[in-house]
């Protein structure tokens, strides 16, 4: 970590936060004039309709903050009836305000990243399709085709975007097994850092962007994470990765993990995949009545772990904190994945291992 020893901020972060912050924003980040109405409406001075309280107006913030001060900013907020996607906005716009102080030390805490953090915004459609987990794990163990059976379970127990997926390459994954070990040692493939210490993980990288070369591959799709992400695999989740890795074919640089089904070593296409695993499969194990209709892809699973894995939601008894939902999923942002980071074995491997649903595929 860089060390820039001790920095005198300009006094106006202390006399005049708000101004300060407002200004920095305009003058040095060069932000739009719309965004600094959205910074001036959260934070400052919110709007005659509807009604509710800018952070300024709502909590006397300077003199300390709880966080029963954040909870009661953010339910006035819905209170107001705006809506999830506004109320989230908001709050993000305040906590980064607050984090900005936080550096300064300004204030000595952010509650309102606290809340924020711990807070479900991610509603389904109305048009979701609800599935318990036993009918889920039914319409895998009825997939015949070994490669799409492991992406259903993939995307099912790690709630990860399509682009994420259909980017994994063999060095980010570690799978503790004699089968993996020569897939390895046959390609001549080197683990990366962030995962070669860590058996039966998969490292899911920030990179690469949607239509840039990563690897020395162009890649159609991106990830979209906001940091670098260390995912667990079950014992489930190896054994359809071991199926598949046992008849995969050879392939080269940059090792992708899918492949096509012509039995090719190019990387498979998403469009093949959602034809393949939510439409003709889905169709043809009864999960669905019609896979074409959009209603069931691949971001369906994404919906299905967060709504599983979050405490009183969904039909699995168990749960993990709200925090490390997102950590998996890749929502979270910097300033909450110290604790994951450091301590990954306890503080994630070993929450998700002991409260990750279970499908019997292989029973």
């Amino acid at each position: 970590m860089v060390n820039y020893g001790n920095l005198n901020f300009d006094d106006e972060w202390y006399d005049k936060p708000i101004e300060k912050y407002l200004s920095h924003k305009r003058d040095h980040e060069k932000i739009t004039e719309g965004r600094l109405d959205d910074i001036r409406e959260a934070v400052l001075e919110s709007p005659e309709e509807p009604e509710w309280d800018a952070w300024d107006e709502f909590v006397n913030w300077h003199d300390g903050m709880t966080t029963s001060d954040a909870q009661a900013f953010k339910q006035q907020l819905e209170k107001a009836n705006l809506g999830p996607r506004t109320v989230e906005k908001k709050m993000k716009i305040v906590k980064s305000f607050l984090n900005y102080l936080l550096e300064r030390e300004v204030v000595d805490s952010n509650p309102v990243a606290y809340v924020h953090d711990e807070t479900d915004y991610d509603y389904p459609d109305s048009d979701y399709i609800d599935r318990t987990i036993e009918e889920v794990g039914a319409y895998l163990r009825g997939i015949k085709n070994i490669q799409q059976r492991a992406i259903g379970v993939l995307f099912a127990k790690s709630g990860m975007r399509r682009g994420e997926m259909y980017n994994i390459d063999l060095p980010f994954l570690h799978l503790n097994h004699d089968i993996y070990d020569t897939v390895l040692d046959q390609h001549n493939i080197t683990l990366v850092n962030e995962i070669a210490d860590q058996p039966d993980a998969l490292y899911i990288p920030s990179d690469p962007t949607e239509r840039r070369s990563f690897r020395g591959e162009f890649r159609y799709t991106g990830n979209k994470r906001k940091q670098g992400t260390k995912i667990p695999i079950d014992n489930e989740t190896k054994k359809a990765l071991l199926d598949w890795l046992a008849v995969r074919p050879e392939t080269t640089q940059p090792h992708p993990l899918w492949t096509s089904p012509t039995g090719s070593s190019d990387r498979i296409g998403a469009t093949n995949t959602n034809q393949k695993l939510t439409n003709y499969w889905a169709e043809k194990t009864g999960f669905v009545d019609d896979g074409s209709n959009g209603a069931f892809m691949p971001h369906w699973f994404r919906h299905f772990f967060t709504t599983n894995m979050k405490p009183g939601r969904g039909h699995h008894d168990d749960s993990i904190d709200p925090t490390l939902v997102k950590y998996i999923r890749g929502d979270v942002e910097d300033d909450i994945m110290d604790v994951y980071t450091h301590d990954w074995g306890n503080q994630v491997r070993g929450k998700y291992l002991n409260h990750i649903y279970y499908f019997g595929i292989y029973d």
